[in-house]
């Protein structure tokens, strides 16, 4: 554990922040408020105004220094919208005050009212908040699947037709999924979602998804139809009549049952120097966090729970500091970053992309996924991810004291900590950063889907095609397929890392044609083979020549 000192230099300057500002605060209450009441009585504790509508509409008006501030104990439905910037020094805040727990603004609709459907064992409540789709349900504070054919694991593309149909004679005779959607694992590290657009036989045609296409021999299954509900918990939402379908057999149906109705929960877009701290975010129908072409924003003390996309979404943001948040079951990322100069520290980022089809195509079910220059990850905990649990692009970029843990286990060819270069002239050198003092555990690996014709990959920290100009260096990984993979790489440096209990414990590889591996320098590092059959060091080639 780092020294207390560590976490203090991080928050003082936050603090500091706001302890500075010199303007007016506002009070909403959920329960005792009032939107009918002016902006001088609405600082005062007393006289509250009450919702996130109202928030919207007096946001263009606040002024730097002036903070928002939310009654904790209560529980405020929608969205907030940033309509105003702060100004160095003096940010716009949106905080708590009171006692309780954490002021919650949420997008979950709780559903009631349930009634025995159509089908046998399924049970059907209205949702008219919800809208054309629902990506988020939970039952009691667990985070259900969508309902899906089959129930585990995958069926199998014998043969398919562009990026447009899959064959499977083995649908041939059975239900038409047409309006449902196809789910396809199409190679190791994309699995597409697909609405069916037409069933001929064993054929779907579908749209949408990656333009990768799919694999002869992988698999795929089918969501988002009523008939594939059949084991408790699972869900379908029909959008025409905004009901919810749910299975549980002879009931009842537990009381807690919530639907994901709004889209983001908090948006900024355009502005700058706004602190958010101490609030609780769940149930975004998409992202919960959305920052787009924003600067200076500090989320600090935050917990953003079961967002249907990711966590935080920033694109284009400047000099963003996302610090001791708690992001838990995110559909698609923990963190999705571009940017420069961003930190994200002292984070709990756990269950990112837990169902296969829920998330993205492609960069996603990662837990931080960060993208840019002069950008910091560290000291952050990421604990069980369906892909990468950090993957950085771009650069330079730190990546520092961060503990990753569990990961790869939907898609794999991946990493704990992985980064790719591969777009670039191999002539170049990327100085891509420094990856140092991570600790690295249990690369699960995906077989699933997958024609298993080659080993799966899950590998503690990855560098692969044309990586260039990092440092890897005081780093622990364990448990995993290689501790340390170097894929066509140059200009890298691995130092002084212990490697214990891979298959491989340091892997170099020379891989595709195009690809270079040059001038790269292994020292003091220890490897240790644990078990018979694996290897301290590992040297092999893809190409005959290069």
């Amino acid at each position: 554990m780092k020294p207390i000192y560590l976490i203090l230099s991080i928050l003082m300057p936050i603090f500091a922040g706001i302890a500075s500002v010199r303007g007016n605060s506002y009070y909403f209450s959920a329960m005792n408020g009032d939107d009918t009441r002016s902006p001088a009585q609405a600082q005062n504790t007393a006289t509250p105004w009450r919702s996130l509508t109202k928030l919207n509409q007096i946001f263009p008006q606040l002024q730097p220094g002036d903070s928002v501030l939310f009654r904790r104990g209560e529980v405020y439905y929608g969205s907030i919208v940033a309509g105003a910037s702060g100004a160095e020094g003096r940010p716009i805040v949106l905080a708590a005050y009171g006692q309780g727990y954490a002021p919650i603004i949420s997008g979950f609709s709780r559903l009631t009212g349930w009634k025995a459907g159509g089908a046998n064992g399924v049970w059907q409540a209205p949702c008219q908040g919800c809208g054309l789709r629902v990506n988020m349900v939970t039952v009691e504070n667990v985070a259900q699947p969508m309902g899906r054919y089959p129930n585990s694991g995958y069926l199998t593309i014998q043969t398919h037709s562009g990026n447009n149909s899959i064959t499977d004679p083995g649908l041939s005779g059975g239900a038409d999924w047409t309006g449902a959607e196809v789910v396809i694992r199409k190679n190791r590290f994309i699995i597409d979602r697909n609405t069916i657009l037409s069933q001929q036989g064993g054929t779907l045609t579908y749209k949408g998804g990656s333009y990768y296409q799919p694999t002869d021999r992988f698999g795929y299954f089918i969501q988002n139809d009523i008939r594939t509900l059949d084991q408790p918990g699972e869900w379908y939402y029909d959008p025409k009549g905004h009901t919810m379908n749910i299975y549980y057999g002879a009931g009842p149906v537990p009381p807690d049952v919530m639907a994901s109705s709004v889209e983001t929960l908090v948006t900024v877009q355009g502005k700058q120097n706004i602190f958010i701290t101490g609030l609780t975010f769940t149930g975004s129908n998409g992202n919960a966090i959305n920052l787009t072409d924003a600067a200076n924003i500090v989320v600090s003390e935050c917990r953003i729970y079961y967002s249907s996309l990711d966590g935080v979404n920033a694109i284009r943001s400047n000099n963003l500091t996302l610090s001791h948040l708690t992001v838990d079951h995110s559909n698609d990322n923990g963190m999705n970053i571009s940017g420069q100069n961003n930190v994200v520290s002292d984070c709990i980022v756990r269950h990112s992309g837990n169902f296969p089809g829920m998330g993205n195509p492609e960069h996603s079910y990662i837990g931080i996924n960060i993208s840019g220059q002069n950008n910091t990850v560290q000291y952050n905990t990421v604990d069980t991810t369906g892909y990468v649990g950090i993957f950085f692009l771009l650069g330079p970029n730190l990546i520092k004291n961060n503990m990753v843990n569990y990961f790869c286990y939907l898609k794999d060819d991946g990493g704990g900590i992985y980064t790719w270069s591969g777009d670039i002239d191999s002539a170049a050198v990327r100085n891509a950063g420094v990856i140092t003092g991570n600790i690295v555990l249990n690369g699960v690996t995906a077989p699933d889907g997958t024609d298993k014709a080659h080993a799966a990959i899950a590998n503690g920290i990855y560098l692969d095609e044309n990586s260039s100009g990092i440092e890897v260096s005081g780093n622990t990984v364990a448990h995993c397929t290689s501790g340390i993979f170097l894929q066509d790489v140059h200009e890298v440096t691995v130092k002084g890392n212990t490697a214990y209990d891979n298959q491989a414990q340091i892997e170099i590889r020379h891989a595709l044609d195009k690809g270079t591996l040059r001038n790269n320098e292994l020292s003091g590092n220890t490897a240790v083979a644990a078990k018979g059959g694996q290897v301290v060091l590992l040297m092999s080639a893809g190409v005959t020549s290069g």
